[in-house]
């Protein structure tokens, strides 16, 4: 297949297969948070929620080194096991902490016009101001493949590494704690805004169509801006030459109208879950889609897409290309898994075999050697 077929087949799977998948295990466990973590009291279930989730993702993010080492040389089924748990329990934490914030602002703010816009207002000049703004997006603009070379890294704002101690803290914390919780910032005030004006719960049945509504509107703009990648990449670059920051403003303002896309396509769809899955069994409907979710996106091998970590500057590039160009590369991926596993099978082989004939033929000539060696990778 041709690079564009490859495209438009990532975006598809993306936006119909992937991202209800993931909006699924995100409604299902945080339903279940609000149904087993001390509800009857709100407060210390939002507070319980920042911290299970905060040492959670910041566990994750200084082990992620160690963790990449310990399963590097396990067999394939530990691997497999422990990846996915792995992955199962990072979510939890992540889920947790936006759940948190997310209380936290309703306990405090209130959930009327002024107290919604209050977060995206302080959330979003944040995020422009330390040029974080893309990683507010989530599925089906961004999709994470379980690939095995980078499947524990965790990027951070400043990029320090471990052997600068004090400095990747620092980082990490920051990363971590204000940068994960100013993205929430953004989607709840996105998505209140919804509730206030999209959606009117007076009746179940404009309470639905209102769902339909903000679904529609969400993936009508993500088409559009799934299409308009190419265009906007190529000025993207004109705006590069010009001076960074007209790049970064460009690609800001592209971002925003992505954002609204992206928290419009999981609004909906995650209303869509409580009026038509199990609405008579609440709780038995957020077991149902919380492990459908995470279950079916681990057997497609993007399980990862359910996390919301690392750290993407605005105005670099992401796997070597502009922000504006999306992460949706579904099939690309698997057919980079295949090629890396078939790239270390050949590797693997021709070494033993290598290692053979040095063993059986000691005395062949260094002609007759390197005749050999070239055979054995063949």
């Amino acid at each position: 297949m041709t690079p564009l077929v490859y495209k438009i087949a990532d975006a598809v799977i993306s936006c119909v297969v992937i991202a209800p998948l993931v909006v699924f295990y995100w409604r299902g466990t945080w339903g279940l948070l609000d149904r087993y973590l001390i509800p009857e009291n709100e407060s210390a279930s939002a507070w319980v929620s920042v911290l299970i989730g905060v040492v959670i993702n910041l566990s994750f993010n200084f082990c992620q080194g160690a963790l990449a080492k310990m399963f590097e040389k396990r067999n394939l089924l530990i691997r497999i096991v422990g990846s996915r748990l792995y992955t199962g329990v990072f979510a939890f934490g992540i889920v947790n902490h936006w759940r948190g914030v997310w209380l936290v602002w309703n306990l405090y703010s209130g959930t009327e016009a002024w107290g919604v816009a209050g977060s995206l207002i302080v959330g979003l000049p944040l995020m422009v101001f330390f040029r974080t703004v893309f990683n507010i997006l989530a599925a089906p603009l961004v999709v994470a493949m379980d690939l095995d070379s980078e499947y524990f890294a965790v990027s951070t704002r400043f990029h320090f590494k471990p052997d600068n101690l004090e400095f990747y803290l620092y980082d990490t914390c920051f990363t971590t704690v204000v940068i994960g919780s100013l993205i929430v910032f953004v989607w709840r005030g996105v998505w209140n805004m919804l509730d206030l004006y999209f959606i009117n719960e007076n009746t179940m049945q404009k309470s639905v169509h209102g769902h339909y509504g903000t679904a529609l509107v969400g993936y009508s703009i993500l088409i559009l801006i799934l299409c308009l990648q190419y265009p906007a990449n190529f000025l993207s670059n004109k705006l590069l030459k010009v001076h960074k920051i007209a790049k970064i403003v460009f690609e800001d303002i592209y971002l925003c109208f992505a954002i609204f896309g992206n928290v419009a396509v999981w609004h909906g769809i995650w209303g869509l879950c409580d009026s038509y899955i199990l609405p008579e069994n609440p709780i038995a409907s957020k077991w149902f889609t919380h492990t459908i979710g995470i279950g079916v996106l681990m057997l497609m091998l993007s399980g990862n897409s359910v996390l919301v970590r690392g750290c993407v500057v605005d105005g670099e590039k992401h796997k070597n290309e502009n922000l504006v160009m999306f992460s949706t590369g579904y099939f690309s991926g698997l057919m980079k898994l295949c090629s890396d596993r078939h790239n270390k099978s050949v590797t693997l082989h021709g070494e033993t075999v290598r290692n053979c004939k040095e063993t059986d033929t000691v005395s062949d000539t260094p002609d007759e050697q390197e005749e050999d060696t070239r055979t054995a990778f063949l």
